[in-house]
């Protein structure tokens, strides 16, 4: 009877007092478990998401300080260099990017892009003009069209960097940095950006000495010039000249950008804040290292060959080339229908030869059997590289 007993007691389980005491401690200590797990992970979140928005705005930082201190490569003579500057936009011509896969034949672009169209990589055109996004009042443009060269677009396209609501974040205080290249579509480049208390997202320094010669130092642009505008078609020609207003706007030498990248934490906010000078803004620059834009050449003379079933051209060395300023570096050739407007993209380059007194190339490329009659462009370019004006060969007919 005892050992029963005995076994019995041995086998007893918690009461129910004790079941309930283990239960709250568990829960108690899960609780806290959870607690801390839950505010490590909302912790890291936070963290991630600061450091992904200060990524996103360094992004935005690293685009500027490529794009902005071109402004006024290879523009045309009389083409604006800076088109609009105020609180939140800054449009710019420059030669940024070509789709000719060897840029050096042709032009001074910074950047190849084979893919991009030529409504990206040359100079906008009336025909195409169009309302500046972030204007007011609304700025159209262009308001000329701009020749490199007879009958050709001028290769600067217009860059437009702008901050604007940012329409993908539900916080009305949140901006984005979008880029537009001419009329095409914008670009987002940065979003969720802030504005910084009482101070714009661009600000501007200038060469005041055209309007005091006192003062040689550069300056903040002045608060009431704001909004600076081309407002002319041409650069450098009445009435865009002396201390007239739109004369402003070409003597700016920086672009300070200034915005906050990620919400602010508490009282802690992070700003972010640098100057992007400007060097090839200059009105009077002088940006060449091979001397004066070449001399217009001779035209080429275009003659049918049967034997080849080709055009031939044939054409004399250029002032330039093995005598004047001796920087002659290769001769550019266009063909076009004649009575064309344009001579289009070019056909192709011949290389300059010092010494050589005259010059051959052999065109296989056109259409036979059809009785077309063609007329070829020719123009020297130099070092720089500039190109001389075109010179017109004469009609020939393909049988």
């Amino acid at each position: 009877m005892s050992i029963h007993t005995r076994t019995t007691r041995a086998r007893r389980g918690f009461t129910l007092a004790e079941v309930m005491v283990a239960l709250v401690v568990f829960g108690l200590i899960m609780s806290a478990a959870f607690g801390f797990l839950l505010a490590q992970g909302k912790g890291f979140r936070a963290m991630s998401m600061r450091s992904a928005e200060t990524q996103n705005g360094r992004f935005g930082r690293d685009i500027m300080r490529q794009e902005l201190r071109t402004a006024g490569t290879n523009v045309t003579d009389n083409q604006p260099i800076v088109v609009l500057a105020n609180d939140s936009v800054f449009a710019f011509n420059s030669d940024l990017t070509t789709n000719r896969a060897d840029s050096a034949k042709f032009t001074g672009a910074v950047y190849v892009d084979i893919y991009a169209s030529s409504a990206e990589v040359d100079a906008v055109r009336m025909a195409n003009a169009f309302t500046i996004p972030g204007s007011s009042p609304s700025l159209q443009y262009p308001l000329a069209d701009y020749t490199a060269i007879a009958g050709t677009s001028g290769e600067a396209e217009l860059i437009i960097f702008r901050f604007t609501r940012d329409t993908t974040s539900s916080d009305a205080a949140d901006y984005m940095l979008v880029r537009q290249v001419n009329d095409r579509a914008p670009e987002i480049i940065a979003t969720g950006l802030r504005r910084a208390p009482s101070t714009p997202f661009f600000r501007y320094w200038y060469d005041p000495s055209r309007y005091n010669t006192a003062l040689t130092a550069l300056d903040t642009v002045p608060r009431d010039w704001l909004p600076l505008v081309k407002s002319v078609p041409y650069r450098g020609v009445t009435p865009d000249t002396g201390t007239a207003p739109s004369t402003r706007i070409d003597q700016l030498r920086g672009v300070e950008v200034t915005y906050e990248p990620s919400r602010p934490n508490g009282a802690a906010r992070n700003v972010v804040r640098y100057t992007v000078p400007m060097p090839n803004t200059a009105v009077a620059r002088q940006a060449r290292a091979c001397g004066r834009p070449p001399i217009t050449p001779s035209g080429a003379t275009a003659t049918w060959r049967v034997d080849s079933n080709a055009v031939m051209l044939s054409w004399p060395n250029a002032i330039d080339d093995g005598a004047g300023e001796t920087d002659a570096v290769r001769y550019v050739l266009w063909r076009r229908l004649a009575g064309a407007a344009l001579w289009g993209d070019p056909l192709t380059t011949v290389s300059a030869v010092g010494g050589s007194s005259s010059y051959q190339y052999k065109d296989g490329g056109v259409d036979r059997g059809l009785g077309l009659t063609y007329q070829y462009g020719l123009a020297v370019q130099d070092c720089t590289p500039n190109l001389s004006g075109v010179a017109g060969s004469n009609s020939v007919v393909v049988p």
